[in-house]
């Protein structure tokens, strides 16, 4: 445990320093969004003179910090920072720790701030290339040309560096650590692996682009796949306070022939994205079989939350790639690619199917998919 005060992720460029995530605990030393000259900024010293971790235990008296305009305004503190840079020597910025107490830092408290460094250079180049993705995708999709193949090998070049995220988490993991940073240790493997699955999300999106995504023809139960399905937001739901259910009709017991994995796989996409949204309240799952003619099967799955809905003006934009609806109105807030919805429509058309947005109000949305099976005819 590192009982400094406050926590600091700066960015840095040639110029100036920018907080852009801070935690204070009982003394607001720094704020979020602060923008500094390089001259005025700690974070900068650890980049700019230090190259390394960076201790100073008074910087009323240390000569780095003493003369220095900040020095006033932070007020007296004892001061650790490390450098977030790449495996190339690029420097992103740096990671602080400010304490009013006088914390003195020790080793234990460097190799922390040090492995954590290595975690979030890794996620700056993830967000670094992932904007970029986008913009190659903007371009490509105007010039239609090579599309399917950027997406792919970008995506699995950011797996790369992701794969490096939870390896040294696992190694963390493994060293002799306090309950608060195991904690810690917790979250980034939890990020890291929303973050992989994010990446499994680009390769199917580009799979599907590229027309090499097949489909699968087994019999299946859909009150099976669903309950399935639930079983893996079981734990998630119940942290955030929510019910997950399902009501199925008396078809549902029907045996049919289809794909089952990519309607677990849509099915997973409109809960998750329900779970996203939905503080408190309940995500329902409604599933409608019909025979229709002949042996063919009607299959309408809804999915039903309590989150905060949909604004009117992004509706249209729903099923398109890499859109985030809530970013505009809650930057950062909900984390994500924007591919889930996409992929949901591409899945259910190749599946000959269509989805739609059935509802959405300030109390919630709902969204259904319907497909054609066949009712599979023992032999």
């Amino acid at each position: 445990m590192m009982p400094a005060n406050t926590f600091c992720i700066a960015n840095l460029d040639k110029d100036s320093t920018k907080v852009i995530k801070a935690f204070n605990r009982s003394k607001v030393i720094l704020a979020e969004g602060l923008v500094v000259a390089n001259q005025d900024s700690y974070c900068a010293l650890v980049t700019e003179n230090a190259q390394g971790p960076l201790i100073i235990d008074n910087n009323m008296t240390h000569f780095l910090t003493k003369d220095m305009d900040a020095t006033p305004y932070v007020g007296e503190c004892s001061f650790l920072g490390v450098p977030i840079k790449s495996e190339d020597g690029k420097i992103y910025g740096s990671l602080c720790a400010f304490d009013h107490e006088m914390y003195q830092y020790q080793q234990n408290d460097v190799e922390l701030l040090l492995s954590l460094s290595t975690f979030f250079s890794t996620l700056l180049e993830l967000e670094t290339n992932i904007q970029n993705l986008k913009e190659a995708e903007i371009k490509a999709s105007k010039l239609m040309t090579e599309k399917s193949n950027l997406l792919a090998v970008l995506s699995h070049e950011i797996r790369t560096p992701m794969n490096g995220v939870l390896g040294m988490a696992d190694l963390l993991h493994s060293t002799e650590l306090s309950l608060e940073q195991a904690n810690y240790v917790d979250i980034i493997k939890k990020s890291g692996s929303s973050l992989l699955s994010m990446m499994d999300q680009i390769l199917d999106y580009s799979k599907i682009e590229a027309g090499t995504m097949e489909l699968e023809y087994n019999p299946f139960s859909i009150r099976e796949d669903v309950n399935h399905v639930m079983q893996l937001f079981a734990a998630e739901t119940l942290s955030k306070g929510l019910r997950l259910y399902a009501e199925f009709d008396s078809g549902a017991d029907t045996i049919v022939m289809g794909d089952s994995n990519k309607i677990k796989q849509v099915l997973s996409n409109l809960i998750g994205n329900a779970l996203k949204f939905s503080q408190q309240g309940y995500i329902s799952i409604n599933v409608q079989m019909s025979l229709s003619q002949g042996e063919t099967v009607d299959l309408i799955v809804k999915v039903k939350d309590t989150g905060v809905g949909i604004p009117e003006n992004e509706k249209e934009h729903l099923f398109r790639a890499f859109s985030q609806i809530h970013e505009k109105d809650t930057p950062g807030k909900y984390a994500g690619a924007g591919l889930g919805l996409s992929i949901c429509r591409q899945l259910v058309e190749l599946m000959g199917g269509d989805i739609w947005l059935v509802e959405s109000s300030e109390s919630g949305s709902q969204f259904a998919f319907r497909v054609k099976l066949k009712k599979y005819l023992m032999s």
